[in-house]
Parts: C-alpha cells; sequence; structure tokens
C-alpha cells in the first residue's frame, strides 16, 4: 500500500475517471454533445452530468460557481476546472503532461522531463484544485454509483500533487469493497440485467486498478514517465469502462 501512496505523490495525474465540475460559467456543449445521464448528488445539489462526444466520453461535475470537467481526447487524459474567469487545465498522456493556469504553460515530455516538477507544484498550489478536491470529498453517490471510482480517482491525483495520501488510500479503500463484494453471476445469452452489467463494470475498475498497482511496481528506475504513464493507461481504461456500463444499462437520459 505504502508504494501505491509514494504513487500518488509523485504522479498525480489529474481526473480520473471521471468527472466534471461545471460552474454557472460552463461552455455550451456542441451540437455532436449528446448527453446520456445526469444525477444530483443528494447532499451537495452538485449535477453530474455524462456526455457522448465526437471524440468520446466527457463527464461534468457541476457545482455553482465551479467546473471540473474530464474527458479521454486522442489517448490523452484532460481534466479542466473552472471557477468565473480563472481555469486549471492539465492534459496528460503516456509521454507528456502540460498544466495551463495563470497564464502560465508548462510542459514536460519524456525527452525533457525537467519541467514536470513545476508542473506539479503549478496543480499543488492551485486554489481551484483544491476547490475540486474538496468538493468530491463532500458529495454523497454513494459506493454503489459508477460514478464513485471515477471521482475517487481524480480526487487522490489532485491531492497527491501536495503530498496528501489521503485521496489515495480511500480510492484503495474502494477498490478492496469492489473485490470483496464480487460474486460469480451466471453469463446471458441475452440483454443482461443491471446486476450484470453493474458486476461486468466493477470487475473492469479492479482490474485497471490492479494492472496500474502493478505497472508502477515493475517500472524501471529510468524511465522518468513511467508512473505517470502507468496512471494515464488506468484513467482511460476506467472512463473507457464506464462508457461501457452506459451502454450495458442501454441508457437513455437518466435524471435523478
Amino acid at each position: 500500500m505504502e508504494n501505491v501512496v509514494e504513487t500518488y505523490k509523485k504522479q498525480f495525474v489529474l481526473m480520473l475517471a471521471v468527472m466534471a465540475v461545471l460552474g454557472g460559467v460552463a461552455g455550451r456543449a456542441s451540437a455532436q454533445d449528446r448527453l446520456v445521464q445526469q444525477s444530483r448528488d443528494p447532499i451537495t445539489g452538485s449535477v453530474a452530468k455524462v456526455y457522448r462526444t465526437s471524440h468520446g466520453p466527457r463527464i461534468d461535475l457541476v457545482a455553482t460557481g465551479l467546473l471540473v470537467r474530464k474527458e479521454v481526447v486522442d489517448g490523452r487524459v484532460k481534466t479542466t476546472i473552472t471557477s468565473g474567469r480563472n481555469s486549471l487545465v492539465i492534459e496528460a498522456g503516456p509521454q507528456f503532461m502540460a498544466v495551463v493556469t495563470g497564464g502560465r504553460r508548462v510542459v514536460a515530455t519524456a525527452a525533457d522531463p525537467a519541467p514536470l516538477e513545476t508542473a506539479t507544484r503549478l496543480v499543488a498550489d492551485s486554489p481551484l484544485a483544491a476547490k475540486a478536491a474538496a468538493l468530491i470529498g463532500k458529495l454523497g453517490f454513494g459506493d454503489r454509483s459508477p460514478l464513485q471510482p471515477l471521482l475517487l480517482t481524480t480526487r487522490a491525483f489532485l491531492l497527491a500533487a501536495r503530498n496528501d495520501a489521503s485521496g489515495a488510500r480511500d480510492l484503495s479503500a474502494w477498490m478492496g469493497k469492489a473485490r470483496s463484494a464480487a460474486r460469480v453471476i451466471p453469463a446471458s445469452l441475452g440483454q443482461r440485467t443491471p446486476s450484470e452489467c453493474w458486476k461486468a463494470y466493477g470487475d473492469a475498475i479492479v482490474d485497471a486498478y490492479t494492472d496500474y498497482v502493478d505497472c508502477v511496481q515493475h517500472l524501471r528506475w529510468y524511465d522518468i514517465f513511467g508512473e505517470k504513464g502507468c496512471a494515464v493507461i488506468y484513467e482511460v481504461k476506467i472512463i473507457g469502462a464506464f462508457t461501457w456500463w452506459a451502454d450495458c444499462v442501454s441508457l437513455g437520459i437518466v435524471v435523478d
């Protein structure tokens, strides 16, 4: 567990699984974006919105005055946090990370990894990242919500930027519960039931997390971007698993 916690401290890739927080200043979705699910959190009143876009799934978590958006674009995980005129954008791929905020843009690559520490510090010092992590920590969607592992992943990576391992512990605890709750459900030749969809989704999330931990533990010392690369692959997998779950249960627009 300590190895996992240390990993989160080092490479904090933001968001994901999932999410996003859209404040009253959120941009208008394009005509190609289709809303497939909308859920209101019973504790904070925040609204989670899931869209299908031309480039893949997008998740917005909407709270008053705050937007956190997570999406996968060309194999990279992009997290955007917006409040008023202020924004923090984090884009990460297996060999690339860029952070844009306050008029600054810092880019780190496998060929030039030196700026990675500066990029991490920008996230650690960002009030927007702190607000987003705090909001996610208050949400009451619950462990049975398909959004929960994505939200916890986002929070873990945001907190890890400032060497706070509490998010990593919460994520690990969720994965432990998911493993414990796993049970065999006979395969169906027809359409899957919601329970079968949830079981398959949970298995995919746990498998992705297990692969992530294994990836980190077998890195070579000279693989500078290895830890971040492992995390990006993990996030792409869990966002993809969530999209599969939505198809499995044949979601139209669901409003909770």
